[in-house]
């Protein structure tokens, strides 16, 4: 599509948001032609539009107070007695006026934020437009941060995205998000549904109604973020390893409309490339980086506000193959998106799959005892904060914000009473403790809402599940069912010599409490470090220098343990003795045993390689066998050497040792030797192959035996 066409496509486009007249909508305080018609005025007369512009009227222009402001009204049949009101914006007069176009220029007062427009006809007071305008300061400061933190967020969901027909929210909606201590609202938009696909031009009134939504949310004092939503999937499901002209075409011309669109608004709008980009292999990762290259080059180019707007990059597939970021003139303006809805046998899906059961209860503080083998194995509070502390790792740590534009948990239909009740509590646990684990490392997270549910009514406002909605904006979920006491908040972690300070809130009816302490995020065992604990003070003491330690604190009572506090971590000052990827100095970090020969394993100080402890792999096998110890998920560069330190001893009836990995896509990789030095430190090594995909889902060792044997092998320093 040539230049000048899109932009001369976008004249329409860039009006205010407002209500129009058309004949079948008389829009919010307007009237339609056809009803003026109907009272008596032979005038047909009706404004489509109102755009804040420079002294040219041909340019959009951002207001400020104190400084001269131009309106240019858009219409048919417009009557010379027509009048434009601003709210505030003072000496009103009008430079100008046809049937199709009137100017007008004012000077904003009062204090910033958004002003009613307001379009009539002198004769008789008809109101013929309404609409609202945001007006900054003269010389506003500048937004340094995303989003307000801590960020407490919500979805205009299956609204302005919904292809099928989509409901527009009323202002009380916003207001009542906002009075309940929403912050930012991100609203999912379909913007290649409604736009003419042979022209590339986007409907104006579609437009003005995402217009509309934005003023609302900024007029009741959120954040708000618009994206590209799945949109019929023309451009998340069609993510190859190479880039696509037509897309990168259609993508470089949309986000050039809508940021033209929006040139006048501050950093209290974001703009989000996609929603959900489909992608499973690195490949594809970077093609993706390719088109948000185009998404960030369309915004900035259009200038105005657009040259320092945060900008957000929506993924899916591993963090870890985000290598780079686009490059952008403005540094320090991009923004991470992340989903979660892990692990969605309970959040999303409730019916039983050939991959994986449906789970009612989640959380081992509400499991229902009454219906067990829907109890969730995995998949909970530790799966989520080391996926956040991921995220913390690869992004937030490095100044790059991380939105978690969805996150929900929803209640499973057709249970009835006491498994109703427990599968109810965890939903709402499960939504406080997301949240809450976002915030806890630096992220901005955002509940996944609908039309009338789950929490909030959006023609009315009418807030429909208050106990969803007190947790989400800060308070506390309810307690387990059986009695045992809500969740503890307010945990801090600050490190000295050695050792770790912790505070937290004391909870109403908790007896003692309990502490979990690990080495990895999210790995914390499932029997507590300490227990009873009667203050809300600790000192962990004895501890590795130059180690992080994350912890949660739970609280007792005679009736049980609670739901778990958000995680918090520090790091003690000093250099860490065995700073190796796995060097096993606080625990197991995510290692596991598999296999009869093989009993268990722990952190252990009888042997090291280097530091204090190493892992002890404990053998108690009454016959010859091979087993494993191994861990998931770790995400190791292609083409890199690991090295693992494994110390057999003397007499064992270890005959050969076997480093192994499966790659992302389950491909096998193994080094077996049955050359080693019993009673002494060995290495081993096993490369990681240039074509392999990471993270690897399994990284391990598996060690044959020729016989029984009961003893201990030692696993250290494991690194690459």
């Amino acid at each position: 599509m040539k230049k000048h066409f899109v932009i001369a496509a976008l004249a329409a486009a860039v009006l205010l948001a407002g209500c129009g007249a058309s004949d079948t909508d008389t829009g919010a305080g307007g009237q339609s032609p056809q009803l003026l018609a109907m009272s008596g005025r032979a005038s047909m007369a009706s404004v489509s539009g109102v755009s804040s512009t420079d002294s040219s009227f041909t340019t959009l222009s951002t207001l400020h107070l104190g400084q001269a402001a131009y309106f240019k009204v858009l219409g048919s049949k417009m009557p010379s007695t027509l009048a434009l009101d601003v709210t505030d914006c003072t000496g009103m007069t009008t430079l100008s006026t046809s049937a199709t176009e009137a100017h007008y220029r004012c000077t904003p007062g009062g204090t910033a934020g958004m002003k009613t427009v307001t379009v009539r006809d002198k004769t008789g007071g008809t109101t013929l437009y309404t609409s609202s305008v945001n007006v900054q300061a003269t010389n506003p400061p500048p937004i340094t941060t995303a989003l307000p933190m801590p960020t407490r967020g919500f979805n205009l969901g299956n609204s302005l995205e919904a292809v099928w027909g989509y409901t527009i929210p009323s202002q009380a909606l916003y207001t009542s998000a906002a009075n309940a201590g929403f912050n930012a609202v991100r609203i999912p938009c379909a913007w290649n549904t409604n736009t003419d696909q042979t022209t590339g031009q986007i409907d104006p009134a579609y437009m003005a109604k995402v217009k509309q939504a934005v003023d609302y949310s900024i007029a009741a004092g959120m954040y708000v973020v618009i994206n590209d939503h799945w949109d019929n999937g023309w451009f998340e499901n069609n993510i190859g390893d190479t880039v696509d002209p037509a897309l990168d075409a259609k993508m470089r011309s949309m986000w050039t409309q809508i940021a033209t669109a929006f040139a006048g608004y501050d950093n209290h709008l974001l703009f989000a490339a996609a929603n959900e980009p489909n992608v499973s292999r690195p490949s594809q990762t970077t093609a993706l980086m390719s088109y948000y290259q185009t998404f960030v080059n369309a915004v900035r180019g259009v200038g105005g506000a657009n040259t320092n707007r945060w900008l957000v990059l929506p993924i899916q597939g591993d963090a870890s193959w985000v290598t780079a970021l686009p490059s952008d003139p403005t540094p320090g303006r991009l923004m991470m998106e992340f989903h979660n809805y892990s692990p969605s046998l309970f959040t999303i899906i409730h019916t039983d799959q050939t991959w994986g059961n449906a789970i009612y209860y989640w959380g081992s503080a509400y499991h229902y005892s009454g219906d067990p083998t829907r109890n969730a194995t995995w998949g909970e509070e530790g799966t989520i904060d080391a996926a956040m502390q991921q995220l913390q790792d690869l992004f937030v740590s490095k100044g790059v914000p991380v939105m978690i534009g969805e996150f929900g948990a929803f209640v499973t239909p057709g249970l009835t009473g006491a498994s109703q009740t427990w599968n109810n509590a965890s939903r709402l646990y499960w939504n406080k403790f997301s949240a809450d684990s976002a915030r806890a490392h630096g992220l901005s997270p955002f509940y996944w809402s609908t039309p009338n549910s789950p929490f909030i009514t959006f023609d009315t406002g009418v807030i429909n599940d208050q106990a969803l909605v007190t947790l989400l904006t800060g308070g506390a979920a309810p307690p387990p069912p059986n009695g045992a006491p809500v969740a503890v908040t307010g945990l801090a972690a600050t490190a000295g010599n050695g050792q770790v300070t912790l505070t937290w809130n004391a909870v109403s009816g908790a007896t003692s409490y309990q502490l979990y302490r690990t080495g990895n995020s999210g790995n914390e065992s499932a029997t507590p470090s300490v227990s009873g604990l009667t203050g809300t003070t600790f000192t962990d003491t004895g501890l590795n220098p130059g180690t992080t330690y994350y912890y949660h604190i739970v609280a007792v009572n005679s009736s049980g343990a609670s739901g778990f506090s958000p995680e918090a971590s520090a790091s003690t000052p000093g250099t860490n003795p065995d700073p190796t990827k796995f060097n096993f100095e606080v625990d197991p970090q995510l290692w596991a045993p598999g296999g009869a020969q093989i009993s268990g394993v722990a952190s252990s100080t009888a042997q090291h390689y280097a530091g204090l402890r190493s892992l002890a792999v404990n053998f108690g096998g009454a016959a010859a066998g091979t087993s494993s110890v191994s861990v998931s998920g770790v995400a190791v560069p292609s083409g890199a050497t690991i090295t693992f330190h494994v110390f057999i001893p003397a007499g064992s009836q270890i005959t050969s040792i076997e480093p192994y990995l499966q790659d992302y896509n389950w491909n096998w990789v193994s080094n077996p030797t049955s050359t080693f030095t019993p009673g002494a430190w060995n290495t081993f090594t096993l490369t990681v192959p240039s074509s392999s995909v990471t993270p690897l889902q399994h990284l391990g060792l598996n060690l044959t035996t020729g016989g029984a044997w009961t003893g201990t092998v030692y696993v250290d320093a494991i690194n690459w």
